[in-house]
């Protein structure tokens, strides 16, 4: 049992780590804008595609940051089960501001660098896709090993605590 609570609260603090990184590199992302601003205050590239994209991905990346530290807060409040829920899904979390930042680096290069050098552009969205593609192909083969939410169980088993949960509540 004390092995346990000290895994989690090791695992908290990881994961709240990379979560604040995280929301750190989103935030500035969000103020220091590919291409700068012009002398009115507005992002010079506001009208491109590339730069939207770029702005909606940081946005939630940075949404995901928070609700991972948001997870990680409550999960020291809440029993072992709901705790390690919580836990479970701030993994995920962060999975997709980790994609999010990725995607938001990559509209960023795009963006800055699609006409002068397009080639560096592509290698690095090449890059880029090749990271999201492993890591989302080795993280659906161990993640059920990994995380015991993903588990083919796990919505019996969530199922079986809300239906507990309602009959607790008066």
């Amino acid at each position: 049992r004390t092995t346990y609570k000290a895994g989690l609260a090791h695992m908290r603090d990881i994961i709240s780590v990379v979560a604040i990184l995280l929301a750190t590199i989103t935030f500035t992302a969000g103020f220091t804008l590919p291409g700068g601003v012009d002398n009115s205050g507005q992002a010079v590239f506001a009208a491109k595609a590339a730069f939207v994209v770029f702005i909606l991905s940081d946005g939630y990346a940075m949404c995901c940051s928070m609700l991972v530290l948001f997870c990680i807060m409550w999960s020291m409040v809440f029993r072992h089960r709901t705790s390690s829920l919580l836990i479970d899904r701030s993994l995920m979390l962060l999975k997709q501001s980790l994609y999010g930042t990725l995607i938001a680096f990559m509209t960023g290069v795009y963006t800055v660098l699609h006409r002068k050098s397009l080639w560096v552009a592509i290698v690095i969205f090449g890059m880029c896709s090749v990271v999201i593609i492993a890591s989302n192909r080795i993280l659906s083969v161990r993640l059920p090993k990994l995380i015991p939410a993903a588990d083919e169980d796990y919505l019996q088993w969530l199922c079986r605590w809300m239906k507990i949960r309602q009959r607790a509540t008066p």
